[in-house]
């Protein structure tokens, strides 16, 4: 069976994202989004993996605009 393979985020990726815009969006603290962004492994809880979503949702959308200019 294929499993996905987890692919971090970048230092510059991580920069992309404003950690506290999501900690309020997802009622957490801005160090567990950080910790979540930094993160070499897939999360395993759900609040975790909505908010990893979120991230990369955000950084396809600002690399898109990037690349249109």
């Amino acid at each position: 069976m294929y499993t996905k393979k987890f692919i971090p985020l970048t230092e510059t990726q991580i920069k992309m994202v404003n950690a506290s815009g999501l900690a309020k969006k997802f009622e957490c603290s801005h160090s567990y989004v950080s910790r979540i962004l930094k993160s070499e492994s897939d999360p395993e809880n759900d609040k975790a993996q909505n908010i990893l979503k979120a991230a990369r949702e955000i950084i396809e959308y600002y690399e898109s605009i990037n690349v249109e200019q």
